[in-house]
């Protein structure tokens, strides 16, 4: 079985270069154009392409990306170093920043462009295994398909792109701590109302240990600047992530966190470490019920091209669930605790969690 699941996750990637992301201004006048902030801790190498060596030093700029005419919920062609603009996803124009200053001014510019209600960045971590364009790109796609309001940000912290590069990953995601802290800083320096925090697989991990050191260094920052925190598939050890939440004045809330039993990633990851679940997958909410935060169970749906790892960016069916309801409920947006997502299911309470096991749409 564990031989099956390496082979699987080795599939998943195809054996080419992603590191080449290369700048197509002819696809401005073709896709549909998608504005993502963008904070990075991997290295231009060479000048004007961003590596999988790790830099100290945040760089920050904006790009846009150009999703194709022919886009299917849920999937993103890449082109890699030959994008064509009809059919792949494509960065149609960058700008880098200079300095913070003039990062978050462009950021504030943008955030202005909305009414008051929808004046909110989301700050996207990526997960194991993602090129600099893979994680821009899942921005431009998931605030696509899933009719995101708002502005939004990615962290692309140096992955090596690779599925058999997981230890890099893993020490990649702990080096890109303090690359995060200074990003969310600066994005909640640029004037927005709200700062909502999506973070998918071992970007959650990442996540999770930049808001415990925030919290160490200055209780309570996450709670009176963060209006919700959602983790998608997380790649984290639950005891870990019991020890992160014992460092928070209070947990920011909405907490919510998706897992899918049928994760064949985390299932490995777990092999890997001589566990049975991880966070992602697991099956019983009792071992957090002493933590206010809600878990959305999506095992119904499929996303066989993640191996059932990112089923909220990839099935149609539950991103139809998703769209369909503007994202997340209005008080998730206002940070309202206690109020999660109008989904058809089951939902059940266990101490200070609850959780909603989501069920098919009927036909």
């Amino acid at each position: 079985m564990l031989r099956f699941l390496i082979i699987f996750v080795m599939l998943l990637s195809a054996c080419a270069d992603r590191v080449a992301s290369p700048v197509v201004p002819a696809a401005l006048d073709i896709g549909t154009i998608r504005n993502v902030f963008v904070g990075t801790t991997r290295a231009e190498d060479p000048p004007g392409t961003f590596s999988i060596k790790r830099s100290s030093n945040l760089s920050l700029l904006q790009v846009k990306v150009s999703i194709p005419p022919d886009h299917k919920f849920g999937k993103i062609s890449d082109g890699l170093d030959k994008p064509k603009p009809d059919r792949d996803f494509v960065i149609a124009q960058r700008h880098d920043f200079g300095t913070p200053d003039q990062f978050r001014n462009a950021l504030n510019l943008e955030i202005k462009k909305v009414n008051a209600p929808e004046r909110e960045v989301t700050v996207f971590v990526h997960g194991f295994n993602n090129s600099f364009a893979d994680s821009v790109f899942r921005v431009a796609q998931m605030a696509n398909d899933l009719k995101l309001p708002g502005s939004f940000v990615s962290y692309a912290w140096p992955s090596r792109g690779n599925p058999l590069g997981y230890q890099y990953d893993a020490d990649s995601a702990l080096f890109a701590r303090d690359g995060l802290q200074e990003l969310l800083y600066n994005v909640q320096r640029a004037g927005t109302e709200r700062i909502i925090l999506v973070a998918h697989s071992m970007g959650s991990a990442l996540l999770m240990e930049t808001m415990r050191q925030i919290e160490i260094a200055q209780p309570g920052w996450t709670s009176r600047n963060i209006a919700g925190v959602v983790l998608l598939s997380p790649d984290l050890n639950v005891d870990v992530f019991r020890s992160q939440v014992r460092a928070f004045e209070k947990l920011p809330q909405p907490f919510l966190i998706f897992v899918s039993k049928r994760d064949i990633v985390l299932k490995l990851s777990a092999r890997m470490r001589g566990e049975k679940v991880q966070l992602g997958n697991l099956s019983s909410i009792a071992d957090l019920g002493d933590m206010p935060v809600q878990v959305i169970d999506v095992s119904a749906f499929e996303d066989r091209q993640s191996g059932d790892h990112f089923v909220t960016a990839g099935s149609p069916a539950l991103g139809a669930l998703l769209s369909n309801i503007g994202r997340l409920d209005s008080g998730f947006v206002r940070g309202r605790s206690g109020v999660g997502l109008s989904l058809p299911g089951t939902r059940r309470v266990y101490g200070n969690a609850s959780e909603l096991t989501v069920r098919l749409p009927d036909k």
